[in-house]
């Protein structure tokens, strides 16, 4: 527990003074002073996520007051510690509480602390207590990011904020400038501090879409950012249109509403996260599983010596890694380097030679299952330390031991599968082209698999494109195909047919009409900011018709057919691509968005529609 002295260290105020401060007429000032001797903040985090990999960079620690006081909302609660001299005591405790629920929660990445510069720069924050809080909860400092947040003029107190932010680094700690286009100065300290990261004010963000000053105000900030060695974050992410405007101008760390709000319980894990994700198994190849890269190789049984296991190895130069096996399952694995390294040590042989070979094998190799998609295998790859990054990984089926896959044939058809995948993938979406859809549709129809297909056609994308001018028609196009990448499964197939023409296959599940759904929902609704504010009041726009007159168009809206696909019922991929393109023009004829659904199914060489 804290003396109350230092608590209070910014203005000496003492405890047995709280109680009468209630009588002076602020009550503010009386339920701040409670709330800091109660410690009774709460902390919110939100997600910054790192574009390149959809993963988890780290957290923005956000503070509030107790849900029921009058000081909950941050705003106020800032405001009243900065009028009465008490923003040190409660940015202290801010930072001590969220150090705490970020490690009580295990959360990964790093952690980003808002801090005024005026509490950065007081004596009390550098005598150790932050980083005393930070060895006690076992944070290491390189996991922090301090993000000054420019609420007081620093002018004149640069020198003395560079060295605080100097003595922030020597404990490993980063900075982060927040918010930059709004403030005192921050343009200047920019300059002055090389922040490692600069927090972009979401008002630029959110025109991004439809307003060229704004995308070249990010690029000029962009390439300043890069002159004094900072990484952008790109806060107020709300929409799948700016998110691809981001793409464009290169960055790669985001914050905002589309991938997550503040939560005292945040995600733990990036597959939590829904940002426009791409789906890894059109990259890597659909419908590929671990057994086909895996290798046949010899296995030992726990009881074998090191010595026999070390013959094996010298046999065979290329032999990299050999199995245990106990009842025909692996329970570990012997490396060749390992085992050489233990060897190679000063009587390691004798030592180690007559040992069984489960005392010196690898207890924690990672074993997965022959059916484990090639895409999935490579995320658990990728996500092991860096020591274990390329050691073999063991497939087993339910028999057994199946084979080890290799960290290069993994590499190898991976980047086989880019190559085919970017030769015949739509130039403005990057998802697969029409070759791919034939191919996906067609190995379905090979299986027992039941799925559904589905066709997705923009209404009155003409009248848009000729309105806007192509560009904005090539953002609508790419924020509804990260619309629709955000409905789908890692099962489920996405496709660019051409124009505004798109095709998702997916899973027979319960929810699939659900989440088309949702699909028109959030195209509907994140597609407005592409329109002028004055015609997206009246609800049209006007354009050329099909006789060149100017005619009123509603807003842009989906047309989509969809059909479920039972074993038998198509023969080839025209035959079901067909059907479906039927459908959607019948949606067509509905104003507004429209799913037209094909329930019926092949029993006994008669069509039926299923019984809902």
């Amino acid at each position: 527990m804290q003396p109350m002295d230092e608590l209070y260290a910014d203005n000496k105020i003492q405890p047995c003074q709280v109680a009468a401060m209630s009588d002076d007429g602020d009550a503010h000032l009386a339920e701040l002073d409670h709330i800091i001797l109660e410690k009774n903040i709460r902390t919110f985090f939100q997600p910054i996520i790192d574009l390149r990999n959809n993963s988890i960079f780290g957290y923005e620690a956000l503070s509030r007051g107790p849900e029921s006081s009058a000081l909950h909302m941050p705003e106020l609660l800032f405001e009243t510690a900065r009028k009465h001299k008490r923003l040190i005591a409660l940015e202290r405790l801010c930072r001590e509480t969220a150090i705490k629920s970020f490690m009580r929660l295990k959360l990964d990445g790093r952690l980003f602390l808002n801090v005024d510069p005026y509490t950065l720069m007081d004596p009390a924050f550098q005598n150790g207590a932050t980083m005393e809080i930070l060895q006690w909860e076992g944070l290491s400092g390189e996991r922090v990011v301090i993000e000054l947040t420019e609420h007081t003029p620093v002018a004149d107190s640069m020198e003395a904020l560079k060295e605080a932010v100097s003595y922030c680094r020597e404990m490993g700690i980063s900075i982060a400038l927040d918010d930059l286009s709004a403030g005192y100065s921050n343009m200047q300290l920019m300059a002055e501090l090389h922040p490692e990261y600069i927090k972009l004010d979401k008002y630029f963000i959110q025109k991004l879409a439809n307003d060229h000053i704004a995308r070249e105000f990010v690029s000029t900030i962009s390439r300043l950012a890069k002159q004094v060695n900072s990484t952008i974050v790109v806060e107020g992410i709300e929409t799948a249109a700016v998110l691809h405007e981001i793409k464009k101008l290169g960055l790669h760390l985001g914050q905002g509403y589309l991938f997550g709000k503040p939560t005292e319980q945040p995600a733990v894990s990036p597959v939590m996260v829904k940002p426009c994700k791409q789906i890894d198994s059109l990259i890597i190849g659909k419908g590929n599983v671990a057994s086909l890269l895996a290798r046949q190789s010899p296995s030992a049984a726990p009881e074998n010596t090191a010595e026999a296991i070390f013959n094996i190895f010298q046999s065979d130069v290329d032999l990299l890694a050999i199995p245990v096996l106990e009842a025909g399952h692996a329970i570990g694995m012997v490396l060749r380097e390992d085992l050489q390294q233990s060897f190679a040590q000063r009587y390691g042989r004798e030592l180690h030679g007559h040992c069984p070979i489960q005392d010196l094998m690898w207890k924690d190799p990672l074993i997965v299952h022959a059916n484990m998609p090639i895409n999935e295998l490579s995320g658990l790859i990728t996500n092991r330390p860096n020591k274990q990054l390329y050691t073999p990984v063991i497939v087993e089926n339910e028999y057994g031991y199946f084979g080890l896959v290799f960290v290069h044939d993994l590499l190898e058809h991976i980047t086989q599968n880019r190559i085919e995948l970017a030769m015949n993938a739509n130039p403005l979406t990057r998802l697969p082209g029409n070759i791919a859809i034939e191919q996906e549709i067609m190995r379905l129809l090979g299986t027992s698999q039941s799925f559904v297909l589905c066709y997705i056609d923009v209404d009155n994308f003409k009248a848009f494109n000729d309105c806007y001018g192509y560009k904005r028609g090539d953002t609508m196009l790419c924020l509804l195909a990260d619309v629709i990448v955000q409905i789908a499964s890692s099962e489920d197939f996405v496709g660019h047919i051409g124009g505004d023409d798109f095709i998702i296959i997916l899973e027979l599940s319960i929810d699939w009409e659900k989440r088309l759904d949702k699909l028109m929902h959030d195209f509907s609704s994140q597609s407005q900011s592409l329109y002028d504010a004055e015609d997206l009041e009246n609800g049209v726009i006007q354009s050329k018709g099909r006789t060149g007159e100017i005619c009123e168009f509603p807003l842009a809206s989906l047309s989509i057919g969809a059909m479920t696909c039972l074993p038998g019922r198509f023969s080839s991929h025209l035959e079901a691509a067909e059907v479906a393109s039927e459908l959607k023009c019948k949606a067509k004829k509905t104003i507004g968005n429209c799913l037209e659904i094909d329930h019926r199914i092949y029993s006994d060489d008669l069509w039926r529609p299923v019984v809902q």
